[in-house]
């Protein structure tokens, strides 16, 4: 009897050890990669999401953001985008009148899809660009970034890109930057240049696109993030 009393023991206290096994493991698996980018017009910002969910391996979430936002709410994709470039304007139902739509969508409605389009994304790994997402998900459900410039060498990058005069260009990033700070302050009540709200914050005057993104993976693997073997060899291989 003392001998099948002992084996009982010895095979619950197996038991026990292999379940512990399994939920450390369980614990200890890789996420998805999930980073949120916040970018000032002109930083490089779309550059480095692009890149950066390259070398991570998963999709870089901008434009998918409108459509699914429009898919759920039935809505013209078009339409979405004009919203979303102006939350600010919500309140006075502008675009109804414009495109004489008798239903509503309000900021409510909006915000109510974005978050889920967010979310949905979390689960299975991306890079999001904008719109908040850093708030959305916090520091538990992603790594949030945001990537800033000075006034003169974002506004030389927009005048080359756009073929623009630099006087236009320096315009352009101010007010691009003050309406992306009007949307997250609209949305959210937040101020974007708030660093509690980030993991990390990068001023790209002095780095190139894949720098800064090897400066966030080194953040990220820094931070405990899991990231695919070799990432920051596979990113200089771009160099």
């Amino acid at each position: 009897m003392r001998c099948n009393a002992e084996r009982l023991i010895e095979a619950l206290i197996a038991a026990q050890l292999m379940e512990m096994q399994r939920q450390h493991k369980k614990k200890t698996e890789a996420r998805p990669c999930v980073v949120t980018v916040s970018r000032g017009f002109g930083s490089m910002g779309k550059e480095v999401a692009q890149l950066l969910a390259d070398t991570l391996e998963v999709r870089c979430c901008d434009r998918y953001i409108l459509q699914e936002v429009a898919r759920r709410a039935h809505m013209d994709e078009d339409l979405v985008k004009v919203l979303d470039e102006h939350v600010s304007n919500f309140d006075k139902h502008w675009w109804q009148k414009l495109l004489g739509r008798k239903d509503t969508f309000s900021q409510e409605d909006y915000y109510h899809h974005l978050v889920k389009v967010v979310l949905s994304i979390s689960r299975t790994g991306g890079v999001i660009v904008g719109r908040g997402a850093n708030i959305i998900l916090g520091p538990e459900r992603a790594f949030r970034v945001r990537i800033t410039g000075s006034l003169a060498p974002c506004s030389e990058r927009i005048a080359d890109r756009e073929d623009i005069e630099l006087a236009d260009a320096r315009k352009c990033v101010v007010d691009k930057n003050r309406e992306r700070a009007a949307y997250i302050l609209n949305l959210y009540n937040a101020d974007i240049d708030d660093t509690s709200l980030y993991d990390l914050v990068i001023n790209s005057d002095r780095y190139n696109s894949e720098q800064v993104v090897e400066i966030i993976l080194v953040a990220m693997r820094n931070a405990g993030q899991s990231l695919p073997e070799d990432a920051l060899g596979s990113l200089r291989s771009h160099e």
